[in-house]
């Protein structure tokens, strides 16, 4: 296929949008706790969720600094802030999510899966296919 293996900026703009959508609705994001037992997370918990928490604290972090013109060490700290509310939250993805589509946002290139049987950095085949096909 000629888009194997090509990481795309869109790959992180789907995963996103699954954040986004965890806690949009205000009675889904929390203060205090990670999750709660009836369904809502904090932010942080919903970075961890979508496997995204790594690449995106750092710039949650510089947008939430924008907005609430304030600076917080940690995501957790910005969630869990007595001014921030649900609305401070969801307006700071929403301004990561736009600076993601106009490019103002370094992306790390997306780590594609392996191709099955694929040769490794070394050119070996996994020892597994080495194994049967010897």
């Amino acid at each position: 296929m000629p888009f194997d293996g090509v990481a795309a900026p869109f790959n992180y703009l789907a995963k996103f949008d699954q954040v986004i959508d965890l806690i949009e609705t205000p009675n889904h994001w929390v203060k205090h706790s990670y999750n709660t037992p009836w369904g809502g997370y904090c932010l942080k918990e919903v970075l961890n969720i979508v496997g995204i928490a790594e690449t995106f604290e750092p710039i949650i972090l510089r947008a939430a600094e924008e907005v609430m013109e304030r600076e917080f060490c940690c995501v957790e700290s910005f969630n869990d802030h007595p001014l921030t509310t649900h609305a401070d939250v969801i307006t700071v993805l929403h301004r990561v999510r736009e600076n993601m589509l106009v490019g103002k946002i370094p992306l790390p290139p997306v780590a594609s899966q392996p191709v099955f049987g694929a040769a490794d950095s070394r050119g070996w085949v996994p020892t597994f296919w080495r194994k049967i096909f010897a």
